[in-house]
């Protein structure tokens, strides 16, 4: 059986693969991610037998971004072996082109809900009232340290690109968010982290021109 988790929602994605790699604890392994991907050792997995169970399990992530060059051949070998179990993870969502390798497996896609890509779109100068609506849809949607990860990859990727805030004022408030995940993390903060994180980037929304 081959199983294929994929999608922006890597979290979730993540977190439902490592909860099925839990039923192959007795299972004889072969866990490899496409960096460090050793065909030979693959190759020798497949054709020995198993000495400590009846099933093998494959276990590779990030396997569709390797060049089409080297994944077509090893998708051949794969289906060649249709005795094993597979549990493929890419951290992000596959081409479909890419999926069409493996006609017969099992495919799992997560993602993001859009209110979490509409509430950062909505952080921009004198918004406030768009985004504290989009804000308390969104903390009601993911879990707090999803979205101050987005949060903080938003800002950290304006920095280094165009952005209608000044980017002094985009440092104070990623650090500001950085401090914030230490105190969320240490028990240090004297109100909700919910609270606390629109508070920061109400505050840049604020002093925007």
């Amino acid at each position: 059986m081959i199983y294929i988790f994929h999608g922006n929602h890597t979290l979730q994605s993540y977190n439902e693969f490592s909860q099925l790699l839990n039923n192959y604890k007795l299972h004889e392994k072969f866990h490899q991610s496409s960096k460090n991907l050793d065909i030979d050792s693959f190759n020798r997995f497949l054709n020995t037998p198993s000495l400590f169970s009846e099933i093998k399990v494959v276990i590779i992530e990030n396997l569709f971004s390797l060049l089409k060059a080297q994944l077509d051949p090893l998708a051949k070998l794969i289906n060649s072996h249709p005795d094993f179990d597979y549990l493929f993870w890419q951290d992000k969502k596959i081409d479909a082109t890419k999926l069409k390798l493996f006609p017969r497996s099992t495919v799992k896609f997560f993602v993001l809900p859009e209110v979490l890509f509409s509430t950062l779109d909505s952080i921009k100068p004198q918004n406030k009232n768009d985004f504290s609506k989009k804000y308390q849809n969104l903390i009601l949607t993911l879990p707090f340290e999803l979205i101050l990860f987005w949060f903080k990859n938003h800002l950290r990727r304006q920095l280094t690109t165009y952005s209608k805030f000044s980017p002094s004022l985009l440092r104070e408030a990623y650090l500001n968010l950085i401090e914030l995940d230490y105190r969320s993390k240490t028990g240090k903060l004297l109100q909700s982290k919910e609270n606390s994180l629109e508070r920061v980037i109400l505050s840049l929304i604020d002093s925007g021109p």
